[in-house]
Order: structure tokens, then C-alpha cells, then sequence
């Protein structure tokens, strides 16, 4: 890393520019109101200004929707401009969806359902006492999804990096925290024991695989093209032999919460197994985004 992205991250031990503080100061102030308004304005409202927002991301973002184009275009033959539009406005209902959830009256199940197989197969996972790797993606309502899962008794614990504004990531944590979903965050010096201390206690550890950041990754195969995959999910659940799972929210068609076993009883600590891991779960990952395309955030990374 460079002297001079160092000196504006402070999640690496730097400082703002004046500049860059007086822009931070001003998006701060904006998540603030934003955050009030969802509070107190009718829910249809916020979901027309979500859904506005949505469009206007569409029409300013190019190069966002570009890359929505191609990658929808890799994943069917149909013609990706309508769906193009649909995965813009879809996010907007997305977030309206997650800031539903700062009242404290709304109930996680509201527009969220968690079939019977899945939540069986996340019990018997549990039950086998050794804690849960819980591997999903930004697809659909993940963060009701954390909500839903919590509310139906299951420990949930996610792995998140902290935002590059300490105040942000407190207001990340009025969303999570009062739902019962506790936060690891990636800076934290006990992180990694904090995972550990979870799965022994025969909880979950929940990650999102599929855009994963600054993190060890090794390539995989998945939606039509190389991306990176984190290690560390692997890593942890081959050394602890821990459940692995992996679970997507969807609104399409109503699939709800899909929760699906990942083999990996059969695969041996090391680089090999953890990659063979890797590849198990971008295939049935890339399952899930071609059935609910329009809902992947990683349209547009």
C-alpha cells in the first residue's frame, strides 16, 4: 500500500485529508438523515425513494451498468438490457427492505421465508456440536436473512470488514446487533480467535464469498469467468472440521432462504483441500446467482 492510501484509511492506522474528511463529514450526514427518514416515513415511500434511487444509479453509473450488461449476458442468452434496468430498480427494493428492519416491530419472516428442508438441514448441521461455517453471497435481503436465521434461535455470528468510517460501521451495527446478529470484524487483532471461540462453542461463523476484498483468495471457475475466492472460510472449516453450509436469500419466486450441506467431511486440511472446498461452493453458489441473477450485487463489482 501506498504513503498516500495509507494516510486516508484509518482502518490501516491513517488520517484524512482535510478533504476527505470534509466529503466523509458530509456522507456521514447523509446515512444519518437517510437512516431517519426510513425510521419515520410510511414504508411505501421509502420504497418508491429506494426504488429511485435505483433508477438514478442506472443513469449515472455507466460504468456499473456495463458491467451488469456483460455479466448478465454471460449468464443467459436473453437479452440482458431490460434485466439490465430490473437488477438496478431490484437493489433499490433490496435496501428498502434492509432499513425496514430499524424497526424494531418488523418482523423478520415478513417478507422472508426459511423452508422446512433448509431449516433442517441448518439444525442437523448444529447438531453435530463442532459449529457451523456459514458460507452465502450478496444476493437477495442477506442481512434479513442474518435477522430471520437469529430470530428462529439459530447463533449467528458474520465476518465483516469495518467501514472505512468508524461511524458507519456503528450504524451498521443499529441494523445488526438489536436482531440478535453479531458482528467479527476483520481489523479486530482477536478476530481470528473470535471465530475459533464461536465454532467451539458449537456456533456459527457466517462469511460472504463472493465478493470478497482485501483477503488471501486463491481462482476459481464460477458464472463464466476466473474470480477470486476467499481461503479463509476453507481454511477454518477444514482446520476445525467444522459443518459447512451455504445459504442465499432470494425474493424471486418466492425461494426465500435456501440452505444446502457442503461436502467436505472427505477433504484433508492443506492447500488441496481447500481448494477442492472452494470449488464445491462456487458451483453451487453460481447455482444460485443464475436463478436469481437480477438480485446479485456483484453485477455490478
Amino acid at each position: 500500500m501506498t504513503d498516500a492510501v495509507a494516510t486516508r484509511d484509518l482502518r490501516e492506522g491513517g488520517r484524512w485529508t482535510a478533504g476527505q474528511r470534509l466529503k466523509n463529514d458530509l456522507v456521514h450526514a447523509g446515512v444519518r438523515a437517510a437512516l431517519v427518514v426510513a425510521r419515520v416515513a410510511p414504508r411505501a415511500l421509502v420504497r418508491a425513494l429506494c426504488g429511485a434511487l435505483g433508477l438514478l444509479a442506472y443513469v449515472v453509473l455507466g460504468g456499473a451498468r456495463r458491467r451488469a450488461r456483460a455479466r448478465l449476458a454471460r449468464l443467459s442468452s436473453a437479452a440482458p438490457g431490460p434485466r439490465v434496468v430490473r437488477a438496478f430498480l431490484r437493489t433499490g427494493e433490496i435496501l428498502a427492505d434492509t432499513l425496514a428492519l430499524l424497526d424494531p416491530r418488523e418482523l423478520p419472516g415478513r417478507t422472508l421465508g426459511l423452508d422446512p428442508a433448509s431449516r433442517e438441514t441448518l439444525r442437523s448441521a448444529f447438531a453435530e456440536g463442532r459449529g457451523v461455517v456459514f458460507l452465502s453471497a450478496h444476493l437477495g435481503p442477506w442481512e434479513r436473512m442474518a435477522a430471520l436465521l437469529a430470530a428462529e434461535g439459530f447463533p449467528v455470528a458474520t465476518v465483516a470488514r469495518e467501514s472505512y468510517d468508524p461511524r458507519l460501521t456503528r450504524c451498521y451495527e443499529r441494523l445488526r446487533a438489536p436482531r440478535g446478529v453479531r458482528s467479527i470484524y476483520r481489523g479486530s487483532p482477536v478476530a481470528a480467535l473470535a471465530m475459533v471461540r464461536e465454532l467451539a462453542r458449537g456456533r456459527s461463523v457466517g462469511f460472504l464469498v463472493d465478493l470478497p476484498g482485501r483477503v488471501p483468495t486463491l481462482p476459481v471457475h464460477c458464472l463464466g469467468e476466473v474470480r477470486p475466492f476467499p481461503i479463509g472460510p476453507a481454511r477454518l472449516a477444514l482446520t476445525r472440521r467444522a459443518a459447512v453450509v451455504l445459504g442465499t436469500a432470494s425474493r424471486d419466486a418466492r425461494r426465500g432462504v435456501q440452505i444446502e450441506r457442503v461436502p467436505s467431511a472427505d477433504l484433508a486440511r492443506g492447500p488441496e483441500g481447500e481448494r477442492v472446498l472452494a470449488e464445491r461452493v462456487a458451483e453451487l453458489l453460481a447455482r444460485r446467482v443464475e436463478a436469481s441473477p437480477t438480485e446479485w450485487l456483484g453485477l455490478f463489482a
